[in-house]
């Protein structure tokens, strides 16, 4: 079985790499950090209840927090080191950098890569899926992407919406970004177990691991494994943005989300490589996961590359202290806060120049933000609801269905902020609500 070349989508735009170097480097150990804010409520909500106290020692791996609700997860040391005292870490949500309790721990030991570990003695394929589920909800494990979400509560979820697929997305269209391809190149036998572990906790879906096309040549290692657990191999087209859920479940499957909704609610389950070697990790050898892989590059950067980084490591003390580190990819991710530490949804910390020579000027009406939309909306009719605050008529005219690719914007000559005006249209539905908006009257 090779990779199957599949099909592209209308809109969309080709993005430069900026990849060099990042593609075929192997993952690096993170820098040495004098200390880590260990996030205690990294999926938001109630923060873990720490078991540790300040003046304590621990040890990597160990439990130092234990899950409060059914919401949160417990929460276990990245580096061995000192617990110093509670403080504040700043970490990355859906709509920005939210402050959050995080256990301060200092005297670290150096971070390494990860070792080989032997496997736990048992078979999880002779587990059946709730118990599988059971397993996976002890080990502290997220979606590790944005919105960050307990991994057990999206598996309920999947079999609630009764997914009946599930994509291992490792479509990385955004500049710079490398950190799942990296390690589906270096560790493509551990994703794809991962992968398989959690269809089995969903039920056994479809499963399908899909991939840039201009990757390929990187993943051989990886097609053994995938006819063994029974995963389709397909290579989609690298243009931006083929890896968006919506976008990539469509080109996969041909259902479309329904506005305001997402892949789950079309059937479709979609993850990223980290957290599939995350799983494999805990229920294979029993590692939690306290590291994970991050893309650092961008303007400046001497030593560019994809780093094993313990989560909790200070994003300016990875990438180098500046006022223009991103969280993320160039055109979906977030400016850094201060004390804005790597999390489980860290792929990248880039530094990106903010280029302010330009400034926004009226919408022009060439059209260009309407040809290029991944989902065919009406970008400008939008950007003039915003700009006239009529947000019920922004509802009729789909803004639900806006991804927040940022295609629009990159390509406006007008530069305008079109991504950030949608998500703002999109947000005040939310407060009013969708069903009031779209039963109303002009």
């Amino acid at each position: 079985m090779l990779f199957r070349r599949h099909g592209t989508f209308s809109g969309g735009i080709g993005l430069p790499d900026e990849k060099e170097g990042l593609v075929d480097g192997p993952i690096l150990p993170a820098p040495r950090c004098p200390r880590l804010l260990v996030p205690l409520a990294p999926c938001g909500g109630v923060a873990a209840r720490p078991l540790v106290s300040p003046g304590q020692r621990v040890y990597q791996g160990r439990k130092i927090a234990e899950a409060a609700d059914g919401w949160g997860v417990d929460v276990f040391a990245p580096l061995s080191g000192v617990v110093k005292d509670i403080g504040i870490a700043n970490l990355a949500g859906q709509e920005g950098f939210v402050s959050c309790p995080a256990i301060e721990l200092e005297d670290l030991e150096d971070p390494q890569l990860p070792t080989v570990e032997m496997p736990l003695d048992f078979d999880w394929r002779s587990l059946e899926p709730a118990m599988m589920e059971e397993r996976l909800a002890g080990g502290g494990l997220t979606t590790q992407r944005l919105p960050v979400l307990p991994l057990a509560a999206w598996l309920e979820r999947a079999r609630s919406c009764r997914c009946d697929t599930l994509i291992a997305n490792v479509v990385e269209g955004q500049p710079y970004v490398t950190s799942d391809h990296r390690l589906l190149a270096e560790s493509g036998k551990e994703v794809v177990e991962g992968l398989a572990i959690i269809g089995r906790a969903m039920g056994n879906p479809r499963m399908v691991l899909a991939v840039d096309e201009r990757r390929t040549g990187h993943y051989r290692r990886v097609i053994g494994s995938a006819e063994n657990h029974d995963v389709g191999c397909i290579a989609v087209s690298h243009k931006y943005p083929a890896g968006a859920d919506i976008v990539l479940a469509s080109l996969l499957t041909r259902r479309a989300a329904p506005q305001g909704g997402d892949t789950m609610d079309a059937g479709v389950a979609v993850v990223n490589a980290a957290v599939c070697h995350a799983v494999r990790q805990w229920a294979v050898c029993g590692q939690p996961p306290t590291h994970r892989v991050v893309t650092v590059a961008g303007d400046g950067i001497s030593h560019p590359g994809n780093y094993w980084t313990p989560l909790g490591v200070s994003c300016a003390a990875l990438a180098g202290a500046g006022d223009h580190l991103v969280h993320g990819g160039p055109m979906t991710g977030l400016r850094c806060v201060a004390d804005a530490v790597v999390g489980p949804a860290t792929d990248a910390v880039l530094r990106i120049e903010s280029d302010v020579s330009t400034a926004s000027s009226q919408c022009i009406r060439c059209g260009w933000c309407v040809d290029h939309c991944p989902v065919r909306l009406n970008v400008s009719a939008l950007n003039d609801d915003f700009e006239l605050g009529q947000v019920r008529h922004a509802a009729r005219a789909g803004s639900m269905r806006c991804v927040e690719c940022g295609v629009c914007g990159y390509v406006c000559p007008a530069r305008l902020p079109l991504r950030h005006r949608v998500r703002q249209l999109k947000k005040a539905l939310a407060v009013i609500g969708e069903e009031t908006v779209m039963g109303s009257s002009p």
